[in-house]
């Protein structure tokens, strides 16, 4: 695999374009993310640069490469050859995806089904519209059939929840989601996920739930809120403190998926950053040590992909927040190269990974 990747924080857009892309002719892909000023310059200007390229483009909290995390910084990832690509946009996520379902099957036509576990389709979904699980539901509506593991986020700001911006080909969307299908012509390409929390011994089942709303208001039939603030040995009035560091953990089989909390609502109910359906087994989490999960995270991918090809990663807004007011955004990512090698990565309001939406993980595609 043939490719460059570089960055830049200059703001003007001319001069950060040149810097970040030194040494790319006819990229096939080109992938980038910035913080949300600057974006919609770097946007125009990289299409401008590169007019026959793929180009798309993510706001993000932070980014991250093996150098480490950059804030209002420009990074970019420009893959000249080793890949087959397509992509194409599903607009109006927030309520009718479906719509666009013959851009992906186009694409999917194009590049067809996934016989060597080298094929995904990386996504990346405007946030703060609560139209992840709708998004999932339109790609794997044709993936499924294809093989084709769906990876990738949702776009990041500041931490202040108040905007973010997904770009395709030099046009700007806030209610989108642009998939890449992307095949590895020099081997497989591995999906992993990491949680850095971990089940506590409280369980309970959800018994009454309005799940377009991401809504709980009943475990085992008692007011959510009541029952969270009594397994963390709190009151209601004090749970506002602990949701953070507590966040949910939904059961599917052998599988537990974060869901982070987001508020306590009318009649003792919690809100969440995804969906929680009726009858879904939940568990407490409570932190772990995740500096020996990271360890423990690349010691696995070094065992399985010695030498990767390239690393794409997308680690929660909300984890990036907390290893930053602990002073290790930087050193999470130095750390991750130690097994990536070479990766690109943006952090964002979710995390998306097969049929799943999820929150507070870091979800990884390696490249043989």
């Amino acid at each position: 695999m043939n490719y460059k990747i570089g960055k830049s924080s200059n703001k003007d857009a001319v001069l950060a374009i040149q810097e970040a892309t030194v040494g790319l002719k006819t990229p096939k892909l080109i992938w980038f993310t910035a913080g949300v000023d600057s974006f919609i310059s770097y946007t125009k200007q990289l299409k401008q640069t590169f007019p026959n390229s793929i180009i798309v483009g993510v706001t993000t909290f932070a980014a991250f490469c093996k150098e480490g995390s950059f804030k209002d910084t420009l990074l970019v990832l420009g893959i000249e050859d080793g890949i087959e690509c397509y992509a194409d946009v599903l607009e109006e996520v927030d309520t009718y995806p479906l719509k666009y379902v013959d851009r992906l099957e186009h694409c999917a036509n194009k590049i067809g089904t996934n016989n060597g576990n080298n094929t995904i389709c990386f996504e990346v979904t405007t946030a703060l519209l609560s139209c992840e699980e709708l998004v999932l539901s339109t790609l794997n509506s044709i993936l499924m059939k294809k093989n084709i593991p769906v990876f990738g986020g949702s776009a990041g700001d500041r931490g202040t929840a108040e905007k973010t911006i997904i770009s395709l080909n030099g046009k700007i969307y806030n209610n989108a989601s642009i998939f890449i299908l992307i095949k590895n012509l020099g081997g497989a390409i591995k999906l992993y996920r990491e949680n850095i929390y971990k089940p506590t011994s409280h369980y309970f089942m959800a018994t009454k739930v309005d799940v377009k709303k991401r809504r709980v208001y009943e475990y085992d039939n008692k007011p959510a809120a009541q029952v969270t603030a009594n397994a963390l040995g709190t009151t209601v009035g004090n749970l506002g403190k602990y949701l953070d560091s507590y966040p949910l953990g939904r059961i599917i089989g052998n599988d537990m998926y974060i869901i982070a909390n987001e508020s306590v609502t009318e009649s003792n109910g919690m809100s969440y950053h995804a969906r929680i359906y009726n009858n879904s087994q939940m568990v407490l989490l409570e932190p772990d040590n995740y500096k020996e999960v990271w360890k423990k995270t690349t010691e696995q991918i070094q065992r399985e992909i010695p030498h990767p090809a390239l690393s794409i990663m997308v680690n929660c807004l909300a984890r990036s927040m907390l290893f930053e007011k602990d002073g290790n955004l930087n050193e999470f990512a130095k750390k991750m190269a130690l097994g990536l090698g070479n990766y690109v990565g943006f952090a964002g309001y979710g995390e998306q990974l097969k049929q799943q939406h999820f929150n507070q993980t870091m979800v990884l595609a390696v490249f043989e």
